[in-house]
């Protein structure tokens, strides 16, 4: 019994220290119980505390409903909108081709047989860039006959080159006359925009384009005159060959320049070769407009608006540019496809910020002449989720604890018209939706908000 192990057992526990340390235990657990606020009241407080509540109705068909304190709303600057119905025209995307404008592709040819150099070091190269009466290369006549009296195939040839020479002569006056013409108007037109301006009923626009007008014809009219001094010089060294039976000294260099700021398309010579009378040399082509070439269905023709300017798209239906101009129809040939069943529709468009290219694809926005009513809502309140589906959200009557209730509803997105969204199905017609704060919304139902 002396060594038993409840008797030593119990003689542990009825020490003081032991007793002490128990006490001490029971006194914390009671302040820790006291301190400790209670379940109701802990809800009641968050409650209070909490700007904006998620809450999912217990059916699995309906949407989350969010709620709203005021001082929420306004922090989320939210702006709402009623949801419209209208009538609109449908569109039409169809697939037209970038081609170059008749009259902007000039082919430049010899006028006379002779040697193709280079001009300086510079030879023009398919896809250079060329500015109106640049030297693009150098021809050097071969008119002079080699023997004292010529042969009959050379005087045909002579005669030939001067016939060509003339013809080539009487184009050259008639452009500078043009020209000229073309300055006078163009400096009428630019003192009276600078009037204009004086006087405040202007614009320093309307100033700067008549200038830069100005400034682009007066290059062109000088190289008219350069090229008819030319040609006169040519011609009249044929005419003293002809005269003095080949015995003359050999023409100057002729001096092949770009007729317009453009392009070089295709250069069908080399340095060094020799080329007949009216051999194609170069080709220059003006892109700064385009035309689209757009063949249509013979029978959707008649359901489409082709009078008025049309949007250009990318293949994907984005718009090819932020500043993009509308493409205007225009007056072109007739053209169709038997094979194809299709009619084409031409329209311009500047081309100097799209950058497009001739034979390129674009896609072509078509308006058409039937009318539909559909509900519209601005395109800032449409929100996509991670599936591609489409949702805007919706305010509901304030709620009793003094919330503002907004309801995520799911529309059917028919197509987009500038900022505006059509929709095939949505809300009720009038329901008050959410345009500014539409995204933070969104971010507060799935967590990702503030």
């Amino acid at each position: 019994m002396k060594n038993s192990p409840i008797l030593a057992w119990f003689g542990w526990l009825t020490r003081p220290v032991f007793i002490w340390f128990l006490l001490a235990w029971l006194i914390a657990v009671a302040m820790i119980g006291c301190n400790k606020p209670s379940s109701s009241s802990s809800s009641s407080s968050s409650s209070k505390s909490s700007p904006a509540k998620v809450e999912m109705v217990p059916q699995e068909t309906q949407l989350a409903t969010l709620k709203l304190t005021d001082e929420a709303v306004g922090r989320l600057g939210i702006r709402l909108v009623p949801i419209e119905k209208r009538q609109v025209a449908r569109h039409r995307t169809l697939a037209g081709e970038a081609i170059v404008p008749s009259g902007k592709s000039i082919i430049a040819t010899a006028p006379v047989p002779g040697l193709i150099e280079p001009s300086g070091e510079y030879f023009p190269l398919p896809g250079s860039q060329v500015t109106v009466a640049q030297s693009l290369m150098i021809l050097k006549p071969l008119l002079s006959p080699e023997r004292d009296v010529p042969t009959p195939a050379e005087q045909v040839q002579i005669t030939g080159a001067k016939a060509n020479l003339m013809v080539a002569l009487v184009t050259a006056q008639g452009d500078v006359a043009r020209g000229e013409s073309e300055v006078q108007g163009l400096k009428i037109a630019r003192d009276r925009a600078a009037k204009l301006l004086a006087d405040r009923a202007g614009s320093q626009r309307a100033l700067d384009d008549s200038e830069a007008l100005l400034s682009v014809s007066k290059s062109t009219l000088e190289a008219s005159k350069q090229r008819q001094a030319e040609l006169s010089s040519l011609l009249q060294t044929i005419e003293k060959a002809d005269k003095y039976g080949g015995r003359v000294d050999p023409p100057l260099p002729l001096t092949l320049r770009a007729p317009v700021t453009g392009v070089v398309r295709n250069v069908q010579v080399s340095a060094g070769q020799n080329v007949s009378i009216g051999a194609p040399l170069f080709e220059v082509v003006d892109l700064s407009t385009i035309w689209i070439r757009l063949p249509v269905y013979v029978d959707l023709l008649p359901k489409l608006k082709r009078d008025i300017p049309v949007r250009l798209v990318s293949l994907d239906g984005n718009p090819l540019s932020q500043t993009q101009e509308s493409a205007k129809p225009i007056a072109a040939p007739p053209t169709a496809d038997a094979i194809s069943s299709s009619a084409d529709l031409y329209y311009e468009v500047d081309n100097r910020s799209l950058g497009l290219r001739p034979g390129q694809r674009v896609g072509v926005d078509m308006p058409m002449t039937s009318l539909t009513e559909a509900l519209v809502v601005p395109m800032a309140a449409v929100l996509y989720d991670i599936y591609g589906g489409t949702w805007v959200y919706v305010q509901e009557s304030a709620s009793k604890e003094g919330f503002v209730k907004f309801r995520r509803s799911r529309i059917m997105l028919e197509w987009v018209e500038g900022d505006q969204a059509i929709l095939s199905a949505g809300p009720a017609l009038g329901s008050e939706i959410v345009t500014d704060g539409s995204a933070e919304l969104f971010g507060t139902e799935f967590g990702a908000g503030k």
